[in-house]
């Protein structure tokens, strides 16, 4: 197996770990680099951290920061995001996003971008969907890293 995909299950793998049904989405930003041609994404999240038996559960704030970023798509009624409590569907990582966005979209042959750059090849789909009707996010980077916040 190549490097690159062996990194890419092992950055799945640490997303899928991850409690996302029922965490709460607080905010999104996009970040650009000072100096730099990139831009991360950031979720700032009630992250689900342990279930209780018997119902109930342990939740601390967390930010999820989507590392070099190539592109991002969101489709949010953010009425339908306050309504439900921000709370998250599911999320799922895909680690061929050229397939994923191939399957999604006739946009990748559109343009002709630098491919030598960032290519979309490197990068991994992250795919969080809200409960119904919030939504969805999916995110094209790199990788992603979870932050503790106060």
């Amino acid at each position: 197996m190549v490097e690159n995909e062996i990194n890419k299950q092992e950055i799945s793998l640490r997303f899928s770990q991850l409690h996302w049904h029922d965490s709460k989405l607080l905010d999104l930003c996009v970040l650009k680099q000072d100096g730099e041609k990139k831009y991360d994404i950031q979720l700032t999240l009630n992250l689900i951290m342990v279930y209780r038996q018997g119902g109930g559960v342990e939740t601390s704030k967390k930010r999820v920061v989507f590392k070099e970023c190539r592109g991002i798509e969101a489709d949010l009624d953010l009425l339908g995001v306050l309504i439900c409590g921000g709370a998250i569907g599911s999320a799922t990582c895909y680690s061929d996003a050229v397939d994923f966005k191939r399957r999604r979209t006739n946009k990748a042959g559109q343009f002709d971008f630098p491919e030598s750059y960032n290519p979309l090849e490197k990068c991994l789909a992250f795919f969080i969907e809200m409960i119904n009707p919030g939504g969805q996010i999916i995110v094209f980077a790199r990788d992603f890293e979870l932050l503790d916040l106060p």
